[in-house]
């Protein structure tokens, strides 16, 4: 019998440690999400600070800008079709090497960007001057993006007047005039 009493009071011991290193490791992990939020709180406070920004304001990359003018190409035309977000895909997941996920990322941010935007000429003025004034971009770098704007452009079929313009704005800025 005393025995039993044994093996019952050390299977309670072991319980009773074993519950309480579980609430440690508990206590722990809360201790670790803590650390992570406030270790992400200064770049949460830079997202905030420019999403209350004028969209266009927070554009810096010009893949980003690229991305842009892309998406006014197509809205030149009217509403985006399916058609013309394929094409923006192929275009960006060829031209930057993105993945297909990362591609829709972009779409979806310059779709987010533009939501505001002023007028689709001011905007490629905007994003043309940006483009042009990178320092990592070079003339075979600007012909490919005016490659990008044209297959966009021509995604539904013959471009209408409006996507004509825009893509004229985007060649008077950077010299390659047609």
């Amino acid at each position: 019998m005393h025995i039993i009493l044994t093996l019952i009071g050390i299977i309670s011991l072991i319980s009773v440690w074993y519950w309480r290193l579980q609430m440690l490791s508990r206590a722990a992990k809360g201790g670790l999400d803590v650390a992570k939020t406030a270790a992400n709180l200064p770049r949460r406070m830079a997202f905030k600070r420019q999403a209350g920004k004028a969209s266009l304001s927070i554009i810096d990359d010009p893949r980003e800008a690229a991305a842009v003018m892309m998406m006014e190409i197509a809205r030149a035309r009217g509403p985006m079709t399916q058609n013309q977000q394929d094409v923006m895909q192929g275009e960006i997941m060829r031209n930057f090497q993105f993945s297909r996920d990362d591609a829709d990322a972009l779409i979806g941010h310059a779709g987010w960007v533009g939501r505001d935007a002023p007028a689709p000429h001011a905007v490629m003025e905007r994003m043309s001057k940006l483009v042009l004034g990178s320092a990592s971009l070079g003339p075979k770098e600007l012909v490919d993006l005016d490659g990008m704007l044209v297959a966009v452009s021509e995604a539904e079929g013959t471009p209408s007047g409006e996507q004509l313009q825009l893509l004229q704005i985007y060649r008077n800025r950077t010299g390659l005039l047609t």
